[in-house]
């Protein structure tokens, strides 16, 4: 049967609108969830042909959903695609033996796309007959029976654990192999730098002239310091000298205007006595004559 619809579990958006525009090229229908959580819950009800799961999740991981799908009787049936980053032979391992069907790696193509899709549509979920799943639910379960799926999820997890620990320890061995060469680059592109200047400075400075105009710059600097902070303190001691005249010059003026209000109150004085007496000689002078 064909597969026409899907569901994506990722928690990076971006991530989740590429792979459901890819899917809709191929006529699949694809929901997007951003967390197992959700998933699960959306799978109580609905049951699509294909999940595609990331890896790396907040709160629950996609391996550990993907088991928990496996577990579950009503959504065993539904293959599920690791859609991740991580690669390499250890990973598969350990994503097919949490129940995973085959991965995806990101950044997904259309060809990746359909090379999935076309090697799940004979083993698409909707080809499970309802009566086995029913079947399954309503069973009773021998004690033997429990005690094989006791062991093989025993030995499930077994190789699970071996699996995710060779994969664990290649990423870490790859990691400080790669980091340990790019601080080796980094070191060498350093210490190159560092020499160069080195170098150069141990030439110039057996030539006298190349010695005389490296250090003239410095010399000017310095003596432009120099004469800036003799300005300065010219500046301040002409500064000071003139607040001292000013100071005069206001004391001068404040004697001044005061010398030029007695005067005038003396001026006035005299003037009114000298009114008084023409007036009065005005006025003997009048009787005199009437």
């Amino acid at each position: 049967m064909t597969i026409k619809n899907a569901l994506i579990v990722d928690d990076s958006k971006s991530a989740r609108m590429m792979l459901q525009r890819l899917l809709e090229k191929m006529n699949v229908v694809a929901l997007a969830v951003e967390s197992a959580e959700e998933a699960l819950s959306y799978l109580e009800n609905q049951h699509p042909d294909v999940i595609f799961m990331d890896h790396m999740m907040p709160g629950m991981d996609g391996l550990e959903a993907t088991q928990t799908i496996k577990n579950n009787p009503k959504t065993m049936g539904i293959p599920t695609i690791m859609y991740t980053s991580k690669e390499g032979d250890g990973y598969n391992t350990l994503a097919r033996s949490h129940g995973a069907s085959g991965v995806l790696p990101k950044p997904a193509n259309q060809q990746a796309v359909m090379a999935v899709i076309d090697s799940l549509v004979e083993n698409a979920a909707n080809d499970v007959p309802a009566s086995q799943v029913a079947k399954s639910e309503d069973q009773y379960v021998p004690l033997e029976t429990i005690e094989k799926m006791i062991k093989s999820r025993l030995n499930s997890s077994v190789l699970s654990a071996k699996a995710e620990i060779a994969a664990g320890l290649d990423g870490v061995s790859h990691q400080l192999l790669q980091s340990q060469q790019e601080q080796l680059t980094i070191a060498e592109r350093s210490l190159k730098q560092l020499v160069k200047p080195l170098q150069s400075q141990l030439i110039d400075l057996q030539d006298d002239n190349s010695l005389f105009k490296r250090i003239q710059p410095q010399m000017q600097k310095q003596s432009m310091v120099i004469a800036d902070k003799i300005s300065r303190k010219k500046i301040e001691s002409l500064a000071k000298e003139s607040n001292s005249k000013i100071k005069q010059l206001e004391e001068q003026q404040k004697l001044l205007i005061t010398e030029i209000a007695a005067q005038s109150k003396q001026a006035m004085i005299k003037g009114i006595i000298g009114g008084t007496l023409l007036g009065s000689a005005i006025a003997i002078v009048t009787s005199t004559l009437l």
